[in-house]
């Protein structure tokens, strides 16, 4: 077996945190690290320095969007690809809210894994 993607998740939801690390490590391609508290975000990212970093958008503390713009900042982690993962949009509206090219992708809580994997994968391609 080749090497597993390292995830870190940054998520306020306990349940959604739980879900997905056993939904993403039973694929055996997967690693998953995870915090449900904003304040922690950074210090997890910079020690874990992951393969690829989940962020809820809407989270109590820090903003996803502003961990995001943190993690642009910074020479170390600059280049780790970013995924947001949002509850407040529906599968068929993640579509409409696309942003420009550049701007980290969406994905709704609620589409289905398998979207969530092929969205890793196509992001920590080499």
């Amino acid at each position: 077996m080749g090497q597993q993607t390292r995830i870190v998740l940054i998520d306020d939801d306990l349940d959604t945190c739980e879900l997905l690390k056993m939904q993403l490590e039973d694929t055996g391609r997967m690693a998953l690290t995870y915090t449900t508290h904003s304040e922690e975000a950074l210090s997890v990212i910079r020690r874990e320095l992951p393969d690829i970093t989940i962020l809820d958008i809407n989270m109590p503390g820090i903003h996803g969007v502003e961990i995001a713009s943190t993690l642009a900042a910074e020479p170390t982690t600059s280049a780790i690809p970013i995924l947001y993962l949002s509850g407040m949009v529906t599968p068929g509206e993640v579509d409409d809210l696309a942003k420009g090219e550049g701007e980290p992708p969406l994905i709704s809580k609620g589409s289905p894994v398998e979207e969530l994997i092929s969205a890793i994968d196509k992001l920590t391609a080499a």
